[in-house]
């Protein structure tokens, strides 16, 4: 019976402290929240990829600071109380990690977003060419570059740069 005891305080023990562990470093690359994302990150950006399936094509995505919110302690709702949070959806918060991958990253998550990972966005010059890079998931994984000019999109197509952890998709 004290066997049994100790092995069951043994095993609180070690996820007590595996998640104090990993709430902690999880916690310490958050930064400072954004009302505003870098200038140069605004505006038009085109990828050329076909995300791991069907034909390549030409991809748009539009950065703006519409509905962006610095953060502030709210409440999320969901189950029963999900209607209460519709007014806030459309908004969204940003903030500044530490080095992951060897790049500081911008992660975007919804306001009433009460699970997963957000996105991730790099801005990075390797050339001659801006590249606005998109990670999504626990690994950060990238899923595109997007770069200023549909030419220049369609010259670097899904080009690996270094540092950056991609999923085994057709790139």
């Amino acid at each position: 019976m004290k066997k049994l005891v100790r092995l069951i305080l043994l095993v609180v023990v070690c996820l007590l402290t595996v998640g104090t562990l990993s709430t902690t470093a999880f916690a310490k690359p958050n930064g400072y929240s954004y009302s505003r994302l870098p200038k140069g990150m605004m505006g038009k950006w085109y990828t050329y990829t076909n995300f791991g399936y069907g034909k390549k094509k030409l991809y748009k995505i539009r950065m703006s600071n519409k509905n962006l919110r610095k953060y502030k302690k709210h409440k999320v709702y969901w189950g029963k109380n999900a209607k209460k949070g519709l007014k806030t959806m459309k908004y969204w918060t940003a903030t500044q990690t530490g080095k992951i991958h060897g790049y500081h990253w911008i992660w975007t998550y919804g306001w009433q977003q009460s699970a997963g990972d957000g996105t991730y966005y790099n801005l990075h010059k390797f050339g001659k060419h801006k590249v606005l890079t998109v990670a999504d998931g626990a690994g950060i994984w990238t899923s595109a570059h997007y770069y200023r000019s549909k030419k220049v999109a369609k010259k670097m197509g899904m080009k690996h740069y270094p540092k950056f952890k991609y999923q085994s998709l057709d790139f």
